[in-house]
């Protein structure tokens, strides 16, 4: 173990024949590869001298198998990194470009490890990881696109639609949203992240072969599932069945992040209709995004208060998680949720009931925290007209495209800009210094 515990020292830059002998003797379930990349190692030697690393060839170091099982197949190969050895939850990682803060902080989210972080030969790195994970796959970061997106993040501004029981009008406010957003000439994906109603499909009419589920059971990418409607914005659909968002387990989370990540790209806004409650998933999809929206009603008020208290302790929890698992981490201190009031009476009605959860959330919540805060903003109110409503329903079309003049379509419409500027309204409190970085640690979480 000495050994193992002095190669893990920067500046480490032993020849790499002699870096496993003590492992050797240590441990026993270790591989062993053969190399001979002599121009490589020099590069890499350099690297490692001038990062203060270690220098370590994966295919002439013995590597534990159990260190491998840490790192899913698709981060290692799109990261190019291959773990070397584990000691007291530190990972021993030898990287083709350990420079790279930011993949070493998805090796950090992915694995739940401290990286120690070790220079090695590209195509050393490049052999192993097919010897140990088998059949090649893309490597996303050779990409400058992609590269770009784990750097500077996502493109997409990330809006989950959340509330804490059916029928408040949820799902009409994230397709009216989407088609708001999209008739600025933005590029807006609505995803049915409602699993097992499909609840826009039956609104829409739009019933599509695939569905998130076919993703989720390893049928189909997701840029496989992208439909585009004829209201300008694209969906990905779910599909009625049993299968609920709480049932997602770590792997097909770690791969929804993985492929989400890349089309986030391609749009300005994703937009996700949640399903209704407050389940630990529900929650944790609604704090990874940029904005959060409650939606209630002026009979739901304590509903509404609920969401939001169990979505603060959330928060609570996984930013103390996260300080703790990144060292370069600051904690966002304040959860901003978004609340939308439907089915209002008059203008006045709404922002009396968020006057009303917040003056809750400060003497209940706020009054015995420290450090964290929860502060709901008030997006808007919808007027409440149950014929227009059910018109659009009959017709499959959004409320905004039926009747744009209605005054529901005007308070969807004028809260949607809020959105396309979000700066200008919003506080600082709800802006992410690194998005996808928060996106990708939340939505990782084990528990």
């Amino acid at each position: 173990m000495k050994n193992n515990m002095e190669n893990l020292k920067p500046g480490f830059n032993k020849k790499p024949e002699n870096s496993g002998t003590g492992a050797s003797q240590e441990f026993s379930n270790v591989i062993e590869l053969s190399s001979n990349n002599a121009g490589e190692d020099r590069i890499a030697e350099t690297v490692a001298r001038k990062l203060g690393i270690p220098f370590v060839d994966p295919l002439r170091a013995n590597i534990e198998p159990d260190a491998v099982t840490r790192l899913d197949p698709d981060i290692a190969f799109e990261t190019q990194s291959i773990p070397v050895r584990l000691i007291n939850n530190t990972l021993l990682v030898a990287m083709a470009s350990p420079g790279n803060e930011a993949q070493v902080t998805i090796l950090k989210l992915f694995t739940k490890c401290s990286i120690q972080r070790a220079a090695a030969p590209k195509s050393s790195v490049s052999a192993a990881l097919q010897a140990f994970y088998g059949k090649s796959r893309k490597n996303s970061f050779a990409n400058p696109q992609v590269r770009a997106t784990s750097e500077a993040e996502t493109k997409a501004l990330t809006v989950s639609v959340i509330s804490n029981k059916g029928g408040v009008g949820k799902t009409h406010f994230s397709i009216n949203s989407a088609y708001a957003l999209a008739r600025t000439g933005a590029k807006v994906l609505l995803i049915d992240a409602d699993l097992g109603n499909a609840d826009i499909s039956n609104k829409l009419g739009i019933f599509p072969k695939q569905t998130l589920l076919d993703f989720l059971e390893k049928k189909k990418k997701m840029q496989d599932l992208v439909v585009r409607t004829e209201f300008d914005f694209d969906l990905i659909c779910s599909k009625f069945g049993d299968f609920k968002l709480a049932n997602l387990n770590y792997q097909q989370k770690i791969k929804f992040v993985r492929h989400f990540r890349n089309i986030s790209m391609i749009y300005d806004f994703i937009i996700f209709d949640l399903g209704a409650g407050i389940s630990r998933t529900v929650l944790d999809f609604a704090l990874a995004a940029d904005r959060t929206v409650i939606v209630t009603t002026p009979q739901d008020i304590i509903s509404a208060y609920a969401c939001a208290k169990a979505g603060f302790f959330r928060f609570k929890e996984i930013e103390e998680r996260l300080e703790g698992q990144l060292s370069d981490y600051t904690p966002q201190w304040c959860f901003a949720p978004m609340l939308v009031v439907n089915q209002t009476n008059h203008k006045d009605e709404g922002l009396k009931i968020h006057n009303t959860i917040n003056r809750t959330a400060n003497d209940k919540i706020n009054i015995n925290e420290s450090r964290f805060r929860i502060d709901p903003e008030y997006l808007g109110s919808i007027p409440y007209d149950r014929k227009l409503l059910r018109t659009a329903e009959l017709r499959k079309r959004p409320l905004l495209l039926d009747t744009p003049h209605a005054s529901a379509s005007r308070c969807i419409e004028h809260m949607s800009k809020k959105f396309l500027n979000p700066d200008s309204p919003l506080g600082p409190k709800t802006n992410f210094s690194f998005p996808f970085r928060r996106f990708i640690g939340i939505f990782t979480q084990k528990g």
